[in-house]
């Protein structure tokens, strides 16, 4: 008995402790029983509700940029010659066109390194600066142009450097713009110094804060701008000036359709541009182009026709280009339809007056 006693004492003993360890059954009705889990991490310093987002880095272009500086403020800028009487009333074209930017042709040299319109009229000419205040009553902006296709250029008769920025400013203040325009041609056998103009443009650009513009002759087609041409852009840039590179799509030989090769050559010379500045934007660079044509008949065998100008201005505002021009606001009539040379006053072809110059517009 005593030993059954003792082994009954070892078996509840085992059961007691086997039931301590085990879990209690849950019956229905009773609360689940809580669940330990581990210290909670201690919450971020900042917390969003929105989605993560990661945005890619811009790459980096690598090599030479396009100059930062100011550059010309006009989208849309016809020539006005200046220099074959009568003097143009300024005021009334606007008025009557509705164009009031305008490109004023040409400041040529006078007996020496002086600043003249056409070579003989001073720019400071009582009659000028009254047609330019006309204009700017209505809201215009002029642009003074150096250079043509005639007559002693500045960029030749000036020494240096100094001297010839001298000379763009005062036709500058005598005008009161900070638009100026170079336009060298060199295809009448002009030599000019391309270190000259680069470092007489760094100075006014340095100095006054001058937005310059490079007009400048196209080749063909498919090669676009000139040798010289490209010559001055290289020494412009070189001198950190920033630039406008305005291309005179006009008076080169091309075949098929006129529109497309006006087109195809300004496309060619904006590919020179973006390779001579790899490391900015090409949108940035197309930009900084501008195309003038020149309206009805050309110096050589192409004639410009209406259909011609809309298309150049369709392409150039597909291209991204920032400024459309034509040679010329006077010639811009029918007035001589049907000549065979071109004429300072007339188009050479059968048109509304003001077409050309609304179809510009239409870039604006």
């Amino acid at each position: 008995m005593a030993l059954r006693a003792a082994l009954g004492g070892v078996a509840l003993t085992i059961l007691l402790v086997a039931c301590s360890v085990l879990p209690s059954p849950v019956r229905p009705g009773d609360p689940a029983p809580a669940v330990q889990t581990a210290p909670a991490a201690a919450p971020a310093a900042q917390t969003s509700t929105e989605p993560t987002t990661t945005t890619a880095a811009a790459p980096v272009r690598q090599g030479a940029r396009a100059p930062d500086g100011p550059l010309p403020t006009v989208r849309v800028a016809p020539y006005v010659d200046l220099t074959t009487p009568p003097l143009p009333d300024l005021g009334a074209l606007a008025a009557d066109s509705g164009q009031r930017d305008v490109v004023l042709a040409f400041v040529l040299a006078g007996a020496t390194c002086t600043p003249t319109w056409g070579g003989t009229t001073p720019v400071d000419d009582p009659g000028v600066l009254r047609t330019v205040a006309a204009l700017k009553a209505r809201g215009g902006t002029p642009t003074v142009s150096s250079g043509g296709a005639v007559g002693t250029y500045l960029e030749t008769r000036c020494p240096d450097a100094r001297s010839l920025a001298t000379a763009y400013g005062k036709a500058l203040d005598a005008v009161g713009t900070d638009q100026l325009d170079i336009d060298v041609e060199t295809d009448t056998g002009r030599a000019v110094s391309v270190s000259r103009i680069a470092d007489a443009l760094a100075l006014l650009q340095r100095e006054r804060g001058t937005r310059v513009t490079l007009t400048v002759q196209v080749q063909d087609a498919s090669s676009g701008m000139t040798a010289t041409a490209k010559e001055l852009l290289r020494a412009v840039s070189d001198d950190g000036v920033a630039a406008r590179v305005n291309l005179m799509v006009m008076n080169f030989s091309a075949g098929g359709s006129w529109s497309s090769a006006m087109l195809g050559a300004a496309a060619a010379s904006t590919r020179t541009l973006q390779a001579m500045w790899p490391g900015s934007d090409p949108a940035e660079v197309a930009s900084r182009v501008g195309v003038t044509l020149m309206v009805g008949r050309n110096d050589t065998d192409a004639t410009t026709t209406l259909a011609d100008a809309q298309a150049v201005v369709a392409g150039a505002r597909k291209a991204g280009y920032g400024f459309v021009g034509a040679w010329s606001l006077l010639r811009d009539n029918g007035g001589c339809a049907g000549t065979d040379e071109e004429q300072d006053d007339c188009s050479g072809i059968d048109q509304d007056r003001w077409a050309f110059t609304h179809a510009l517009q239409r870039f604006g």
